[in-house]
C-alpha cells in the first residue's frame, strides 16, 4: 500500500512538472500519478511476497484444527481392566479382556443434536494359555 503511495506521489509530481505550458498540469499528474502507481503496485506484489503470512495462517488453522479434534473425540483414561467370560460365538477361547475407558467424547446426531460419551469399554479376546 504504501509502495502504490509513494508511486503515485512520485508520479504525480513528475507528470506536473513535465506537463507541457499549453496543457493543464494537474491533469499531467493525475495520468502519470496513475500509471507509476499501477506499476508500482504490481513491482510491490511481486515483490513483496505473501507466502509467510499464509504460512502463519495456516499453522494457526491447524493448531485451532488440532484442538477442535481434542474437544470432539477427547482422551481415554483406563479406570479398570479384568479378564472374564466372553460369548463364545465372538471369541473362540470364551474368554476376554476387558477394559473399561473413561472419555470426555461429543458426537454429533444430525444437525440440531449432540450428545456426550462418557465411557467406552473394549473387549479383546484370550489366547489359550492367557
Amino acid at each position: 500500500m504504501a509502495t502504490t503511495l509513494a508511486g503515485v506521489g512520485v508520479g504525480a509530481i513528475a507528470g506536473a512538472a513535465t506537463a507541457p505550458d499549453d496543457e493543464r498540469p494537474e491533469l499531467h499528474a493525475m495520468y502519470w500519478g496513475g500509471i507509476v502507481g499501477v506499476i508500482a503496485a504490481i513491482a510491490a506484489n511481486m515483490y513483496f511476497d505473501d507466502n509467510k503470512e499464509l504460512d502463519m495462517a495456516k499453522m494457526e488453522n491447524d493448531k485451532l484444527k488440532a484442538q477442535l479434534d481434542f474437544f470432539q473425540s477427547g482422551t481415554a483414561t483406563l479406570l479398570k481392566e479384568t479378564k472374564g467370560n466372553a460369548d463364545k460365538r465372538y471369541f473362540q477361547s470364551g474368554k476376554a479382556q476387558i477394559r473399561l475407558y473413561k472419555i470426555d467424547q461429543w458426537v454429533d446426531d444430525g444437525p440440531n443434536k449432540k450428545y456426550h460419551r462418557d465411557q467406552m469399554i473394549e473387549i479383546l479376546p484370550l489366547e489359550k494359555g492367557q
